[in-house]
């Protein structure tokens, strides 16, 4: 399957946008030819569809790119070098654990250890 015949959820949410904001724009038109009188009303409830639902549609897509790790236009711009520095930070990171694991001496053991070289 390439890349173009692939149905994501970022092209599904996409499509049934433009198909939302189709039927409401026709449904104006229709609703203003043939009941002039709610024309204005509904005119204002498109104006708020075609502001409101793009940005419902962003939030869902930024919704499923935090649940699944996924990058997609919602996602915020990587810095170049960022994820380098992520990850020598976490190797830093599990070696400081590492490295506090390994039980150190104290001065009493230093002090016997002393006592019976000598």
């Amino acid at each position: 399957m390439s890349n173009k015949d692939k149905w994501t959820p970022k092209r599904i949410c996409a499509i049934l946008v433009i198909a939302f904001l189709i039927m409401i724009y026709l449904g104006t038109l229709i609703a203003a030819i043939f009941m002039p009188e709610t024309g204005g009303r509904l005119f204002a409830i498109c104006l708020f569809a075609t502001v409101v639902v793009p940005i419902v549609a962003y939030i869902y897509i930024w919704i499923y790119t935090q649940a699944t790790g996924k990058r997609t236009i919602a996602s915020v711009p990587e810095i170049p070098g960022e994820s380098e520095a992520r990850k020598a930070k976490e190797e830093r990171e599990s070696l400081k654990d590492s490295v506090s694991e390994i039980p150190s001496e104290t001065s009493e053991d230093t002090a016997k250890e002393d006592s019976v070289r000598s």
